[in-house]
């Protein structure tokens, strides 16, 4: 029992720091952008779509895993661009539930295109060769793949933190976030920011369907399973904040394993119940602030 209990510990730091990585792509955009985006988890199904494709195109050569690491949140960022360009860019004058049925709409276009290409069968995207193994953790074994995630993720959050709190370019989306007005009268193109921010948000979306995609099996709702714990972990975390996205994260995490190992029927509604307890203690969430 103790080994069950322990090797659900780290499945919920695994899970955690997955969906961390699309919720702080989900932050990013909110704090800069003030867009609630329901596309973000189309986003992140078709990153583990394009991941499959690719692993097939490459599927002689060993490194094909790393070769949709580096390709496909390129691919994504640059479908998140021309979708704020096109798309959000003209509703940022408008009130928000027109950028609400935006992305919604958006969000059911993907999946119809997905449904178009790929068909509605479930497919299997498969874990990189040199990660097929397990672990000796002394009381068990666990798979080499999750914990490839724990520390992958752990370190993609991290550099999304260093680039938003170390670098020029996040000190401008920091600046552009507390006032933008004011950012545009000192030179800075908020516009440029936006669109980039916003690419940088699909990016991190496409990455976590590339390395999520093995875990489950692809199929065009997908994104929709996804998006609605990306959401519970942002709130819970606090809007607009990249450690509350990761805090946020290994707290569902934690919660939903543990109990999917005491009692699996109630995995999905325990998030729900922990994210009313946290907002009735703090209604903006733990790190409930813009940035921080």
């Amino acid at each position: 029992m103790i080994a069950h209990f322990l090797a659900q510990i780290l499945n919920g730091l695994g899970y955690g720091l997955m969906i961390s990585i699309l919720a702080v792509g989900l932050s990013l955009v909110f704090g800069m952008l003030k867009v609630l985006n329901f596309a973000h988890g189309a986003l992140y199904a078709i990153g583990a779509y394009l991941a499959f494709t690719i692993c097939g195109w490459f599927s002689g050569f060993i490194g094909n895993f790393w070769i949709a690491v580096i390709i496909v949140p390129i691919i994504v960022g640059v479908i998140g661009l021309l979708l704020e360009l096109v798309l959000l860019r003209p509703m940022y004058a408008r009130p928000h539930h027109f950028q609400l049925l935006i992305t919604f709409g958006l969000a059911l276009v993907i999946q119809e295109v997905i449904l178009l290409v790929y068909g509605h069968w479930p497919l299997t995207l498969a874990h990189p060769h040199a990660f097929t193994g397990l672990v000796n953790m002394g009381l068990f074994d666990y798979p080499q793949y999750r914990l490839f995630i724990i520390i992958f993720g752990a370190a993609v959050i991290f550099a999304a933190w260093y680039f938003v709190e170390r670098t020029k370019f996040g000190s401008i989306i920091r600046a552009a976030t507390e006032d933008a007005e004011t950012a545009s009268g000192l030179g800075v193109n908020v516009r440029l920011v936006y669109t980039s921010t916003f690419a940088l948000g699909a990016a991190l979306a496409g990455l976590g369907g590339v390395i999520g995609g093995p875990l489950v099996h692809l199929k065009p709702l997908m994104g929709t399973d996804v998006i609605i714990d990306c959401f519970v972990v942002v709130v819970v975390g606090g809007m607009g904040t990249i450690p509350g996205a990761l805090l946020g994260g290994i707290i569902i995490g934690f919660a939903k394993s543990i109990t999917a190992l005491f009692w699996p029927t109630a995995s999905v509604v325990v998030m729900f119940a922990v994210m009313a307890i946290i907002l009735l203690v703090k209604p903006k969430g733990l790190l409930g602030k813009i940035w921080w």
